[in-house]
């Protein structure tokens, strides 16, 4: 996990290489069009606009939506940080400093097109409490991801719907 980002919006912090927690894909990275934020526990689900994602309770007790990216020209060595907010007053739901360092082998599979991530990331909603603080909501579910070696993410975003479907 990183340590806390000082940096302001659009800024990278110097101690931790990530945008600060109000950048967003336009202002602290590169929109990235070989990027692609999914969802799905077993198998990749593209998220396009207007998808949902169905909110998990944990068997610890807490609340998570499941992640995956699949990209094509950043490589087999990548950090990931995801941000989830609300989209209707910009809530932060989830902690932007919890990152996931994957390898090729080890979470990211090769592809034909690139890389995918080999199984579902749990985006842990530290925020919600219980399913009615989001269940029917809109949520702006965000992914920045760092190759080895670079310092600004490339970024992918959707807007999507949290349904409760169990």
């Amino acid at each position: 996990m990183l340590a806390s980002c000082r940096g302001g919006p659009g800024t990278l912090d110097a101690t931790v290489g990530w945008p600060g927690p109000d950048a967003t894909a336009t202002d602290g990275g590169v929109v990235d069009p070989g990027l692609e934020l999914g969802t799905g526990q077993t198998d990749w689900e593209s998220l396009v606009p207007g998808s949902t994602v169905e909110l998990i309770h944990g068997p610890q007790g807490g609340y998570h939506v499941f992640a995956r990216i699949r990209e094509s020209r950043l490589g087999g060595d990548l950090r990931v940080a995801f941000r989830a907010t609300d989209a209707d007053g910009g809530r932060l739901l989830n902690d932007p400093t919890d990152e996931i360092h994957l390898l090729e082998g080890r979470g990211l599979l090769r592809t034909a097109a690139g890389w995918e991530t080999s199984n579902a990331l749990l985006v842990i909603l530290v925020e919600v409490h219980a399913p009615g603080d989001v269940v029917g909501r809109t949520l702006v579910l965000e992914a920045d991801v760092i190759p080895a070696g670079a310092t600004t993410p490339s970024s992918v975003r959707r807007v999507v719907t949290v349904v409760d479907d169990f």
